[in-house]
């Protein structure tokens, strides 16, 4: 195996990726509910690869066994790409709050995934305490922090699985949060409690298909440096590179300090280096003048896209045989949790302007990315309108104080120390919740 094996994988994942955006083009039923091309070219390769085409047809796409290294490696991209240019705005009263009700969904959904995992294993041999920490990595951070965090797990040998659960877990999130997001938004509309009334049907046809016609095209950033001395996306790429390179330095230093770093993976400590520089330069206006935010985004959420497509083609099979009974008992737990917290809990937390918008909102961000929250906002909120899109929008940037212990720590420590994990994340969530309670009552009481 070589680099022409990495390009062949590279073709495939190419060809799933266009596909699915074809099919998103074409096909009412992926359109109404909002599939991702990532997705639909995932669950193809799935079917056009060895596993099911290869066992019953001769031809089929064959996947090297490098492709089971991408998630670990591009994570790494991805996560490198989290605090580079990103500028902390003012947080006001409404998105602390936001900010509360999120971190409290995000310990729920940690509690319930483990507590359910160990009722399970009762009944089912062999499923690991850890298994349980996977939902919030799915539902909450999507596929991306799904796969990486199952990577980890499975590197260590202790869920040889895990990244084949991880990222079922992230498909289940997506479309728990776009399907079931889309039959709140309906009983919203029949019931009149949005803020502002708008059908579906009147969504952008840019919107539904995927494909945005020419003249309705916009610009995905600026060029930093002249394409005759440097071509301007090299220039934004190298800046990430720079991450990934002190990241790996990062790494090598806390090994060296002590062997448990060992458990620490290469994508985490690029996440931290991206962090402590994004937060170090964010005044820098030397540091960001080099920096062109969308175009960094770009690079991020394109590296995401092959990374989803290529977890999901390959994803085994097996995986449903081996883990569907926790899988569906863990998932249905979390779905539910969440519902509760985002339409019940978050009347006697969040802000009476626009609370059922910011509800809906949190709803697809916990259920997917935050991507898949402002999804369904546009729905109910075209032109934003309401305080909402800021409110989880600012939150998800918050979100990172207490996620990033889970991603970077908790991940490694739920395999030697589990009771640890289990009871912090009991006295985090009793934290965050009553924080967001108390002070709700608080601003309820000024008619807030």
């Amino acid at each position: 195996m070589n680099l022409t094996t990495a390009l062949i994988d590279f073709a495939q994942i190419s060809l799933l990726l266009f596909i699915g955006a074809f099919l998103r083009k074409k096909v009412p039923v992926l359109q109404k509910y909002y599939m991702p091309a990532a997705l639909i070219g995932g669950v193809l390769g799935m079917i056009l690869g060895p596993q099911v085409c290869g066992k019953y047809l001769p031809i089929s796409l064959n996947y090297s066994p490098l492709i089971k290294q991408w998630p670990g490696i591009l994570s790494c991209i991805i996560f490198s790409c989290s605090f580079m240019g990103l500028k902390l705005d003012k947080v006001n009263k409404s998105a602390i709050q936001t900010y509360f009700l999120a971190g409290s969904i995000h310990q729920m959904q940690i509690v319930v995934g483990l507590t359910l995992t160990f009722v399970v294993g009762l009944f089912v041999k062999d499923l690991p305490f850890g298994f349980g920490i996977l939902p919030v990595l799915g539902f909450y951070g999507g596929h991306g922090m799904a796969i990486a965090g199952g990577d980890i797990l499975a590197e260590a040998g202790y869920l040889p699985a895990g990244p084949d659960i991880g990222a079922t877990f992230g498909t289940i999130g997506m479309l728990c949060g776009i399907i079931w997001g889309m039959i709140i938004i309906n009983k919203a509309a029949d019931k009149g409690i949005t803020a502002i009334k708008m059908k579906r049907e009147d969504m952008p046809e840019s919107m539904m298909t995927g494909y945005i016609p020419p003249e309705e095209r916009k610009s995905i950033g600026r060029g930093v440096s002249s394409p005759a001395a440097l071509d301007p996306l090299a220039s934004q790429l190298l800046l990430v590179g720079l991450m990934v390179l002190f990241g790996y330095v990062i790494r090598n230093g806390l090994i060296m300090i002590h062997p448990f770093f060992k458990n620490l993976p290469l994508f985490a400590c690029c996440l931290i280096f991206s962090a402590i520089f994004g937060i170090c330069t964010q005044n820098n206006k030397t540091v960001n003048a080099l920096i062109e935010r969308p175009v960094i985004v770009r690079i991020s959420s394109c590296t995401l896209e092959y990374m989803i497509t290529a977890a999901l083609a390959t994803t085994r099979l097996s995986v449903f045989a081996d883990y569907g009974i926790a899988l569906v008992v863990v998932s249905v737990g979390v779905a539910i949790g969440t519902y509760y917290f985002c339409f019940r809990l978050a009347k006697k937390i969040l802000l009476k302007d626009g609370q059922f918008e910011t509800g809906l909102g949190l709803f697809g961000q916990c259920c997917g990315v935050l991507a898949t929250g402002l999804l369904l906002l546009k729905v109910v909120d075209p032109d934003f309108k309401t305080t909402a899109a800021a409110n989880i929008t600012s939150s998800s940037t918050l979100g990172y104080t207490y996620q990033l212990q889970y991603t970077i720590i908790f991940i490694a420590l739920i395999m030697t120390k589990p009771l640890f994990v289990y009871i912090y994340s009991w006295i985090l969530l009793f934290l965050l919740m009553g924080c967001g309670l108390y002070f709700g009552k608080k601003l309820h009481a000024k008619g807030l």
